[in-house]
């Protein structure tokens, strides 16, 4: 709920201060704009506003989005300022401000270790999770692909040139 953000902006903030070098990132795996009782109200305006001043570096679908309207869900996704990763919608009408990977680097305390993480996010393609939206259907008619066989393909992607994660 929007209550724990500030705790979340402030363990942020205190653990960026104390790593150092280290990169610390925030990410919300899905569910974000619903279901949450203000969202109802707002269409996700509050929830969005507290992400972005979290900061949240971070976001990835859940299936609760798709109870929000589509074009409403479009604006938010475009107007977020950190990354929004999605592996296996990739036609979905907001793909120009999402991207199906992102790579970070962390490093050892010392300095001395350096790997190279591949994020992906994938979306739950049970049908069951969508049966009684109507035409086009959840998140406007957008294609959800197996999120097994996406992770496969990610993962043999990212591990090569010229990604070569960890």
């Amino acid at each position: 709920t929007l209550k724990n953000f500030a705790h979340i902006k402030t363990l942020l903030k205190e653990t960026r201060e104390t790593m150092g070098d280290s990169r610390v990132i925030s990410v919300l795996t899905g569910d974000f704009l619903a279901p949450y009782l203000l969202s109802s109200v707002d269409r996700g305006n509050g929830m969005m506003n507290a992400l972005a001043k979290t900061p949240i570096d971070y976001l990835t679908w859940g299936n609760h989005e798709a109870d929000i309207a589509h074009k409403t869900v479009c604006r938010h996704v475009r107007n977020f300022p950190g990354t929004f990763i999605n592996t296996n919608m990739q036609d979905h009408a907001a793909m120009d401000a999402q991207t199906p990977f992102d790579i970070v680097e962390v490093r050892s305390p010392d300095g001395t270790q350096v790997r190279k993480i591949g994020l992906v996010a994938v979306l739950s393609d049970d049908p069951e999770l969508y049966s009684h939206f109507k035409a086009p259907g959840a998140f406007g008619g957008a294609t959800i692909r197996d999120p097994w066989e996406t992770l496969k393909e990610y993962k043999t992607l990212l591990e090569s040139d010229p990604y070569n994660c960890d």
